[in-house]
């Protein structure tokens, strides 16, 4: 019986656990980077996933489990896993900026948001859904002149760690006949 491949990763917990991280560490309205998406009032953030998942490991790791109360042929559990990395892409912008407010800055909320990854109440929520703080990336000025007037942007990149995972199920052999004349066997071996 085949059955439609799972999802490897619950990428709506990812994304959330993600997206709550920046929007409390910089208190402004963070949303998912897409074409659709309408631009929020300033300042405001956006997260994108640029890359990923990327397997860290080329091989993935094998796991059996038997339970003889499930259906025959699915008697196996076998769960492949395997470690990953995404890249998610972390903007801010503050549009104008206010020359007598220094707190009032794209780079001034970046900076939050990546320092606030090293605080445990922030990883202990990650852990709980499962993710980890892989690398942090540098806080990146990418300010430009709109019409007549300088927007304040800042970008940062992280890599956090998550991990893959499927569950395929199948049966088992209960026994087995050996027969070897020249040896004299003639054996079932199994329940």
């Amino acid at each position: 019986m085949t059955r439609p491949v799972a999802d490897p990763i619950d990428m709506q917990t990812f994304q959330d656990a993600v997206h709550r991280w920046f929007w409390e560490a910089t208190n402004i309205e963070t949303i998912w980077r897409r074409q659709s998406n309408v631009q929020p009032k300033y300042p405001y953030a956006t997260l994108m996933i640029t890359d990923g998942p990327n397997p860290v490991s080329p091989v993935w790791e094998d796991r059996y489990e038997t339970d003889l109360d499930r259906p025959a042929g699915e008697e196996v559990k076998i769960t492949v896993c395997v470690p990953c990395h995404f890249t998610v892409s972390c903007q801010s912008y503050v549009g104008r900026p206010d020359g007598k407010d220094p707190d009032y800055d794209a780079q001034n909320y970046m900076n939050k948001a990546q320092s606030s990854l090293m605080l445990p109440s922030v990883l202990a929520m990650l852990r709980e859904k499962e993710i980890s703080v892989v690398r942090p990336g540098s806080v990146q000025n990418i300010g430009l002149l709109v019409e007549d007037a300088f927007e304040s942007r800042a970008n940062m990149d992280v890599v956090f760690g998550a991990s893959l995972s499927l569950d395929d199920y199948v049966g088992y052999i209960k026994t087995v006949q050996v027969i070897s004349e020249s040896l004299g066997i003639d054996e079932i071996i199994g329940l």
